[in-house]
């Protein structure tokens, strides 16, 4: 419970800072998955984490995946869950299917999209 409350109040800024710290170690330095990632170039996503009230946007290019911290661009696939889902999913601790079928991660948007990256997820 502390932990959510000072998730709560850490600024943007410093979410961003580290989101963009977790997209690098796990996606950006796995030279295969860069590969992969060129299928869903000009792609942007948004993860919302309701239960703290933070949202992380990004979106890949040039093989690569990008923070965009102002929201600059509209997302094609926004996925909800709380903290601990999207903690759980990036860690490998539980797979996307589950978590959406339990209803505990909310997916919209460009379908197509969104298994690609949750199954690219999967197999980091």
């Amino acid at each position: 419970m502390l932990t959510k409350h000072l998730l709560k109040l850490a600024p943007h800024r410093l979410h961003n800072f580290i989101f963009k710290l977790i997209i690098d170690k796990t996606i950006n330095r796995n030279p295969d998955v860069c590969q992969r990632l060129r299928e869903i170039g000009g792609k942007t996503f948004l993860l919302e984490a309701g239960d703290i009230h933070k949202n992380y946007s990004f979106y890949v290019e040039d093989e690569r995946v990008r923070v965009d911290p102002e929201r600059k661009r509209m997302p094609d696939v926004v996925m909800q869950g709380d903290f601990d889902t999207f903690l759980r999913l990036f860690l490998r601790k539980a797979d996307a299917d589950s978590l959406f079928f339990s209803r505990r991660l909310v997916i919209k948007g460009d379908v197509k999209t969104s298994v690609f990256f949750k199954n690219l997820l999967e197999h980091l």
